[in-house]
């Protein structure tokens, strides 16, 4: 490592107390998505002694309905350094679940802060760093609203991590859609009761049933790695009435953006279906997708590669992994060349607590999940440093990100 290098895993090695004290407090809190008040403050307020300049609460933009999205726990935390050089983006999640931070998000803003607070040290001479405080990634997300409203468009690299099985740097991640929530997908019919005159009735419910039929066939008929969720959350009021309104609750995925908007196409086409059969009205309208990453395969390499100098076997990071999960990262990620070191929590060997359960939720204010985010949080540091601070490797990577990017 050369001497900067050296200056910033010393930096964020002499703030340790205070990184595992944010990770602790933000998993203490325990709020839920749009309710992060306490989790952002703690952060904002770290963050403003360190020097950075924040603006607290973000206005984003819905990037389908050209909506203003106000986001009081949303944040934008900048370093100003070189003029004119590049800029680093970093990306914090802090929502919990209901069950608690069983997702990790308390190890996300700490590795994330960690991350800051290395780069802010090696970048002062050379360019610029940016935090992202971006809420709510377990319910609707955050990040299309902010990238969407013009926050992240000075950034060059954007760096983001995630706790996992063992160590990567891959951005992957299935594209999703879902109708908004405000009435997911609704079906209106006409009350009757449903014994002296079903004849006047029109059901809402049997328009439900007929649509996940349909998605059922259409189960054979596409891609294996596609994937369709769905709940009946409303269903009526009373078997002795004919439902007047029923609402389906669905999600879609898919490992192709290009792919999810056909798989949207044909899901209309089976809800069109279920409307003419049972003369009923559907009513719901696509949210906007969060679609996958676009690669970036040399970024991903040079992170594996620095890894080996924080005394982390390189061999563990594994490449041309299937996506699984969905995260509002990727619709960054599609944008701006994006790479996220994902991190393991427990000691080798131990297998690792699944996401979103109850175990994984009382595992993420250990010392040893803390301070493997922290050791995340080197390699980001590292990696933004060695990228985003070689003026030719970052060209480079840029092209690789045009010539991969696909409308």
């Amino acid at each position: 490592m050369t001497p900067e290098e050296r200056r910033m895993m010393e930096v964020i090695d002499e703030n340790r107390d205070k990184i595992h004290k944010i990770a602790k407090k933000i998993w203490e809190f325990k709020e839920v998505g749009w309710e992060e008040f306490q989790s952002s403050t703690l952060l904002m307020n770290a963050l403003e002694k360190e020097g950075f300049e924040v603006q607290r609460g973000l206005t984003g933009k819905h990037p389908k309905f050209n909506q203003d999205v106000d986001m009081p726990t949303a944040f934008k935390a900048v370093f100003k350094g070189k003029d004119g050089g590049p800029v680093i983006g970093l990306m914090l999640e802090y929502d919990a679940l209901p069950n608690g931070h069983a997702c990790g998000h308390n190890l996300i803003a700490a590795a994330g802060f960690s991350a800051a607070l290395g780069l802010k040290e090696a970048f002062s001479s050379i360019g610029s760093v940016i935090v992202y405080g971006t809420p709510a990634e377990e319910l609707e997300g955050s990040k299309h609203y902010i990238l969407e409203a013009g926050y992240m468009d000075e950034v060059d690299l954007m760096l983001a991590n995630h706790y996992g099985s063992d160590w990567n740097s891959e951005v992957t991640g299935k594209a999703i859609v879902w109708p908004t929530h405000d009435n997911w997908l609704t079906f209106k019919g006409r009350a009757a009761h449903a014994s002296s005159a079903p004849e006047k009735g029109r059901s809402a419910l049997d328009a439900v049933i007929l649509t996940t039929m349909g998605l059922e066939f259409l189960r054979e008929h596409m891609l294996e790695t596609n994937r369709i969720h769905y709940i009946i959350s409303k269903g009526g009021t009373a078997a002795n009435s004919v439902p007047d309104l029923a609402t389906l609750n669905v999600e879609l995925r898919s490992n192709d953006s290009a792919e999810l908007n056909s798989l949207m196409r044909r899901v209309d086409n089976i809800i069109k279906g279920a409307e003419l059969m049972t003369d009923t009205t559907a009513v719901y309208k696509w949210d906007a997708p969060w679609y996958c990453a676009t690669p970036v395969p040399s970024l991903y390499h040079y992170a594996a590669e620095y890894a080996a100098d924080l005394g982390i076997d390189s061999s563990r990071f594994a490449f041309g992994n299937l996506p699984k999960a969905s995260s509002d990262l990727g619709c960054v990620a599609y944008k701006i060349p994006t790479v996220e070191i994902t991190f393991p929590i427990v000691h080798d060997g131990e297998p690792t607590p699944v996401g979103h359960a109850d175990d994984t939720a009382l595992l993420t204010c250990n010392e040893y999940p803390i301070d493997q985010c922290m050791l995340a949080g080197k390699l980001m540091a590292l990696t933004g440093l060695r990228v985003a601070g070689d003026p030719e490797k970052l060209a480079q990577l840029k092209s690789e990100f045009a010539k991969n990017y696909r409308e």
